[in-house]
């Protein structure tokens, strides 16, 4: 219990001890004081409702009139400007001005001088407080002021909305404007109006006139009106006829501004009934306004303070006469009743009904009451009853329903995490697709761009200028391949060349160079378990994927660290149950958090500075380890490492092999007949030259249709195809020309393979030619797959792709 309760109960003590009609004395007494006290405080809120109506309407009466007198005041200030732009001497020098201004000179301090005289003179001819003369830019030429500092010469006032309209070329000439300027000088506030100057139909400055906003300025005003004048700028008291109001409180008064009449606002403790009149804005966008203020507060003190003492004595005297009248009403109204509650709470103390009170010779009120107590007491038996029997059910409810909420809220996590996981795949793919076709694009450009490089470079002299500029193409050439096959890898459009292997070979093979790239201030360390299944995957992507997982680690670990790569048998957890070879790579390095995390197998994405990264490595990664039908996982966190886990499916067999076409050597000869199946027609035009080159009989076509027309009645040695074109595939085209002809040699071409491919198994023999390719590589396919024609008995279709 605090101090104030202890406080209320020593003095409300006698009171509970004392009988129902002291009590019944008190709350008359009480109810009485209330309605004295709310009646005086009714005729206060009237009294200052009146007293705020009337100040308002003579508010409202003297604002219209110093508005008037503003209006006024404002148009004889634009008429004196005009009038002094008008002066023959004050023509002459702007004359002279002109004159100077357009030899591209400055103007000279003697006739700077010399206008600032015959200012001053005007100034005084027109009794104001400054003028000043500025440039056609709004920049101060000439200034004076009637006391104070003069705006100092250089100053612009292109801000100051007057200079800026008068200024403007598409505002007649003849027009003035009006607005408030405020110096850095400590000169003040100014009422200034602006006029142009004008000579021959150009505008070569402004004339700006203003008379000073000070405490002459408010005192002048309130000869106009009884109420206290204040001019603000903005947040900022300008000069005000009373001390008291020249203070931060009256900054309040900014949002309240109304031209149409009076408001009621606050400053420090007291209230006041204003109107104000809008004198413009500053060259700082600040609003200038005079304000008439009346004390609302002060005013209604001085009429209520008589009516409170009256309301105080005739208050008591009624207090007295409520006590006496409820004292003499309680002892014959309220005996019984004081029986009767005594009876309930009695029931009360027992949580049951204790007999029945015996109401038969009490009054009716009493009666009726008695039979209502009854009624309730018998109602909440029968009810408390009903109570505990559904509190029984709505336990085991409680129990069954949380189970359930429980088991939901289970569903829902898991649900969440599947969504988020399907949206992850999804934004991956759509990704990939766009980065394929982007990448196959770029492929057909990058052939070209290096077979016709390479003509030249066989041409030129190995030693000259244009060789080595050749060799620089081709340098250029191929490090714009290697970021489309990185694409080609994310997007999984790739064609892979996959064999049986062991992980744990590859990862102890590509273990030298990987020390040498991770520097010695990194240990590498290599854990491998056997025996280990085999898996069937391209060995140089999965090599790709080991050096892209070591370069990360390496800038994660600027300080050194450990980088472990892990290989094991595990069990694929998802239905069916199939085998799985696990690829762990985890370093000791900086982590990333969740945010990063989520983001790292986006192509591009990068968090190394600019030209440390491409933002490929791990997005390479992601999709040569799904093209090979694996999965891959990461996790991580600040300050605690990464640690990358891929699984690939195990393999049933136990190795086969293939072989790539070098890209470099010489160029082989021949004289076959090849016939060419390319879309993009500058690929198509770069390989016909270069076999016609090397001997061969060439024949292009632009589609499977015209390729079919071509080969009627001719014999074709090696058809060259491209795997994806409009309409009929490659793989199509050669499938219907083995129908309709004698089967040739078969040699496929292309940056990726589509959908289409996703099954198509390939030879192991095969021969693979990449896009972009060189013209040496084109030449050595064609003649490779010719040779093993001869060396094979049994002829076999020869494929190169990417």
């Amino acid at each position: 219990m605090t101090v104030a309760t202890r406080g209320a109960s020593g003095w409300l003590s006698p009171l509970r001890r004392s009988s129902l009609g002291v009590k019944l004395a008190a709350v008359g007494a009480v109810v009485t004081a209330a309605v004295v006290a709310a009646t005086f405080w009714g005729l206060g809120v009237e009294i200052r409702k009146a007293t705020r109506q009337s100040f308002a309407a003579e508010l409202s009466r003297n604002q219209r009139t110093l508005q008037q007198l503003e209006a006024y005041d404002a148009s004889q200030l634009l008429f004196a400007a005009s009038l002094i732009t008008e002066t023959p001497s004050l023509q002459y020098d702007l004359s002279i001005y002109r004159v100077e201004a357009n030899a591209g000179g400055r103007p000279r301090t003697d006739l700077v001088n010399t206008m600032e005289r015959e200012l001053r003179e005007r100034l005084r001819s027109v009794g104001n407080d400054m003028l000043i003369v500025t440039d056609d830019s709004g920049r101060v030429f000439a200034s004076v002021s009637a006391s104070g500092p003069a705006v100092p010469r250089g100053t612009s006032l292109a801000g100051l909305a007057a200079v800026h309209r008068v200024l403007d070329p598409s505002v007649p000439s003849d027009s003035g404007a009006l607005g408030v300027l405020q110096t850095d000088a400590g000169g003040g506030h100014f009422q200034v109006a602006a006029y142009p100057l004008v000579q021959a139909g150009i505008t070569l400055g402004s004339l700006v006139l203003g008379r000073r906003l000070d405490s002459a300025f408010v005192a002048a005003a309130r000869a106009a009106s009884d109420a206290a004048i204040v001019v603000t700028a903005g947040r900022s008291v300008v000069a005000a006829t009373e001390p008291s109001l020249n203070t931060a409180a009256i900054a309040s008064l900014g949002g309240r501004a109304s031209d149409s009449g009076a408001v009621t606002v606050r400053i420090g403790d007291e209230d006041f009934v204003a109107a104000s009149v809008s004198f413009g804005e500053t060259e700082r966008r600040e609003p200038v306004r005079l304000w008439l203020l009346q004390p609302l507060s002060r005013r209604v003190a001085e009429l209520t303070t008589p009516l409170r003492r009256q309301f105080v004595l005739f208050g008591a005297l009624a207090v007295l006469a409520a006590m006496i009248g409820s004292a003499s009403v309680a002892g014959t109204v309220l005996g019984p009743f004081q029986r009767f509650v005594r009876y309930m709470r009695s029931g009360a103390a027992m949580e049951e009904r204790q007999g029945r009170f015996d109401a038969e010779h009490e009054a009716a009120e009493l009666r009726t009451l008695n039979d209502s107590f009854n009624q309730l007491m018998d109602s909440l038996a029968a009810k408390r009853r009903q109570l505990e029997e559904r509190t029984a059910e709505l336990l085991a409810a409680n129990v069954v329903l949380t189970d359930e909420i429980n088991e939901r809220a289970r569903v829902e996590q898991a649900l969440r995490e599947s969504q988020a996981q399907l949206r992850q795949s999804q934004k991956l793919e759509a990704i990939g697709t766009l980065a394929g076709g982007i990448a196959h694009d770029f492929n057909n450009l990058i052939t070209v761009i290096t077979g016709y490089t390479q003509l030249a470079l066989m041409r030129s002299n190995p030693s000259s200028p244009e060789a080595a500029d050749l060799r620089q193409v081709v340098e250029a050439s191929d490090r714009a391949a290697t970021l489309t096959h990185q694409l080609l890898a994310f997007s999984r459009k790739q064609v892979l060349q996959p064999t049986v292997l062991d992980l744990a070979d590859v990862a102890e093979g590509i273990a030298p160079m990987l020390r040498r790239i991770i520097g010695e201030h990194i240990e590498l360390r290599l854990a491998t378990s056997s025996p280990l299944a085999r898996v069937r995957a391209d060995r140089g992507q999965l090599e790709q994927v080991l050096l892209n997982l070591a370069v990360n680690a390496r800038d994660a670990m600027p300080e050194g660290g450990v980088l472990t790569i892990a290989t094991s048998n595990v069990i694929d957890a998802k239905p069916p149950m199939t085998r799985a070879v696990s690829l762990v790579v985890s370093d000791t390095g900086l982590g990333m958090p969740d945010a990063i995390r989520e983001r790292i197998f986006e192509p591009f994405f990068t968090t190394k500075e600019p030209g440390k990264g491409t933002g490929l490595g791990l997005s390479t990664v992601y999709g040569i380890v799904n093209q090979s039908g694996g999965t891959i996982a990461v996790k991580s966190a600040p300050s605690s490492g990464t640690t990358f886990t891929i699984a690939l499916p195990a393999a049933e067999t136990m190795g086969d092999g293939t072989t790539r076409v070098a890209e470099d050597g010489e160029m082989p000869s021949g004289s076959e007949t090849v016939l060419i199946v390319e879309d993009a027609e500058d690929v198509r035009i770069l390989a016909r030259r270069t076999l016609e080159e090397r001997g061969y009989t060439v024949f292009v076509a632009r589609s499977a249709e015209e390729a079919l027309e071509i080969a009627g009645g001719r014999r074709i040695d090696v058809l060259l195809a491209d795997i994806v074109m409009p309409q009929v595939s490659g793989p199509q085209l050669v499938a219907r020309y083995q129908s309709l002809h004698k089967a040739p040699l078969v040699v496929y071409m292309s940056g990726y393979a589509d959908d289409a491919l996703a099954q198509y198994e390939l030879d192991p023999n095969v021969v693979f030619l990449r896009k972009p390719f060189s013209p040496a590589s084109l030449a050595r396919a064609v003649r490779d797959a010719l040779d093993r024609k001869q060396r094979s008995p049994v002829g076999s279709a020869a494929s190169a792709a990417d």
